[in-house]
C-alpha cells in the first residue's frame, strides 16, 4: 500500500486493510497530520492510550461538526444535536462522570452474565431461521445473524419488546449514519426523522416503567432519575445510546472477527474444537480486528505530540487499529494467535472512556463465534475474489455483508452417521 492510499482512511485499500494503512502511516511519522481528513492521525499504542485519557483533548464532537453545517442542515439537526449533548459519548470531566455513572452501576457484569442462556438461544433461533430462509449453502451472515443479535440482546437488557428490536435497530443505524459520519453532514434529515422516533418511543417506554417497574435498565436509569442523578431526557439519551452503541460495535466486532478466522482456518479449527478458551479467543480477535479503527478526539489546549504543534479545535484520530498492532507492545502484531493474552489491546477504548457494554460484547462474541463453528464444521468464506464487502468509512471497520459457505450443518452429519 502507497502513502497515498493510507492517508485517505476511505480508499479502497485502507478500507479493506486499515491496519495496514496505519502501519504505513507509522512509519512515516506516528504523529501524521492529514490535509484530506482534516485531522491527526496517531499510530503509536503509547500516544493512542494519551489521547484517550488526556484533559488537553476532548471527546465534544457535536460543537465541531455543529460548526461544519451550513445554515439549513443545522436547523434541520437542532434536535438531533441536543440530544446527543446528552450521550455521556460525548461529554469529558465531570458531566461525563455524572451521566455515566447511574449506567454503569446498572450495566453489570453480573447482569448481562444472566443472559448467557437467552443468547445461546437466540443464536440458534436466528441460525435456524436463516438457513430456512436462505434456501441453500450460502449464507449473508453478517446481516442474518450478526445484526440481529446484539439489536435483540440490548433490547432485552433494556427492556423493550423483542418484535420492536428491528424497528429501533433501524432507526439507531441512521441516527449512526450521523454520529459516525461526520464528514457526511447531509445525514442531518434522515438522523433528525430517526431521533425524534427514538425519543417519543423511550419517552412512552420511560412512562410506562414508572408506572409498572421490572428488572431492566430503563428501570433502573428511572431509579437513578428519582435520586437526582439524571434529568427525564437524559434517561431517554442514555437509552438511545445504549441502543446504538450496544448493536453497531458489536456487530462489526462479530463481523470482522468471522473474517479473521476464515482468514486463519487453522485458528477457526483450534476454537471449533475448543482448543483455546473461548472468552482468551474474543480479547485476541478484537485486538486483530476492532470494530472501531479511530477514536475521534478535538484538541481543547494547544500542545505538542512527536514534534507537531496541534492547534486548538483540531481533530485528532486516536488509531485504535495501529495501536493494537504496535510492535512495541504486542510480538507479531500481525499474527492472529487466540492462545495470545493481548494485555494492553485498546478495542473498548481506555481510561474514562472504556466501553460500559464491554462484557455485553465479550458475551455475545464467545456464545456466537463457537457456536457458528461447531454447527457448520467445513464453513468457508463465499465472498470471492473481492472478498469481504466493506462500508467506506473513516471510524468503523463495517461489514456490508459476509457470505459464508455452510457446507454441511454438524446437525445433519451427525444425523446421517446415526442413520448409518
Amino acid at each position: 500500500m502507497d502513502l497515498a492510499d493510507a492517508a485517505n482512511l476511505t480508499s479502497a485499500a485502507a478500507t479493506r486493510d486499515p491496519a495496514g494503512a496505519f502501519a504505513v502511516l507509522r512509519a512515516s511519522d506516528p504523529v501524521w497530520w492529514s490535509d484530506r481528513h482534516r485531522a491527526w492521525i496517531l499510530t503509536g499504542h503509547a500516544d493512542v492510550v494519551d489521547a484517550l485519557t488526556s484533559p488537553l483533548l476532548s471527546a465534544d464532537r457535536i460543537s465541531p461538526l455543529e460548526g461544519r453545517l451550513g445554515a439549513a442542515r443545522r436547523d434541520a439537526s437542532v434536535a438531533t444535536r441536543d440530544h446527543l449533548r446528552s450521550w455521556m459519548l460525548f461529554n469529558d470531566g465531570d458531566v461525563h462522570r455524572r451521566l455515566r455513572a447511574p449506567v454503569g452501576r446498572s450495566f453489570t457484569p453480573r447482569r448481562v452474565e444472566r443472559l448467557r442462556e437467552f443468547c445461546t438461544e437466540l443464536v440458534d433461533d436466528l441460525l435456524a431461521v436463516a438457513i430456512a430462509e436462505a434456501g441453500g449453502s450460502v449464507l449473508d451472515v453478517q446481516q442474518s445473524l450478526f445484526a440481529p443479535l446484539p439489536a435483540v440482546m440490548i433490547a432485552e437488557l433494556l427492556g423493550v419488546d423483542r418484535a420492536d428490536a428491528e424497528t429501533l435497530q433501524a432507526w439507531s443505524d441512521q441516527l449512526g449514519l450521523f454520529v459516525l459520519g461526520a464528514a457526511h453532514p447531509d445525514q442531518a434529515d434522515a438522523a433528525a426523522g430517526a431521533t425524534a422516533e427514538l425519543i417519543d418511543y423511550f419517552e412512552a417506554l420511560v412512562a410506562r416503567r414508572r408506572r409498572e417497574p421490572a428488572e431492566d435498565l430503563i428501570s433502573a436509569l428511572i431509579d437513578a432519575e428519582r435520586r437526582g442523578e439524571l434529568a427525564a431526557h437524559e434517561v431517554v439519551a442514555a437509552a438511545t445510546l445504549l441502543l446504538f452503541a450496544g448493536h453497531e460495535t458489536t456487530t462489526n466486532a462479530l463481523g470482522n472477527a468471522l473474517v479473521a478466522l476464515l482468514e486463519h482456518p487453522a485458528e477457526l479449527a483450534r476454537l471449533r474444537h475448543g482448543m483455546v478458551d473461548a472468552l482468551d479467543a474474543v480479547e485476541e480477535l478484537l485486538r486483530f480486528e476492532p470494530p472501531a479503527k479511530v477514536q475521534v478526539r478535538y484538541v481543547l489546549v494547544e500542545h505538542s505530540r512527536g514534534g507537531h504543534r496541534l492547534e486548538r479545535g483540531q481533530a485528532v484520530f486516536a488509531a485504535i487499529t495501529a495501536a493494537n498492532r504496535d510492535p512495541a507492545v504486542f510480538a507479531n502484531p500481525d499474527r492472529l494467535d487466540l492462545t495470545r493474552q493481548p494485555v494492553g489491546h485498546v478495542s473498548f477504548g481506555h481510561g474514562a472512556h472504556f466501553c460500559v457494554g464491554a462484557a455485553l460484547a465479550r458475551l455475545e462474541m464467545s456464545v456466537a463465534l463457537p457456536r457458528l463453528a461447531r454447527r457448520f464444521p467445513d464453513l468457508g468464506p463465499a465472498w470471492g475474489e473481492t472478498g469481504p464487502r466493506y462500508q467506506p468509512a473513516v471510524v468503523m471497520k463495517s461489514l456490508q455483508s459476509v457470505l459464508v459457505s455452510l457446507a454441511a450443518p454438524a446437525a445433519s452429519a451427525t444425523a446421517t452417521a446415526a442413520r448409518v
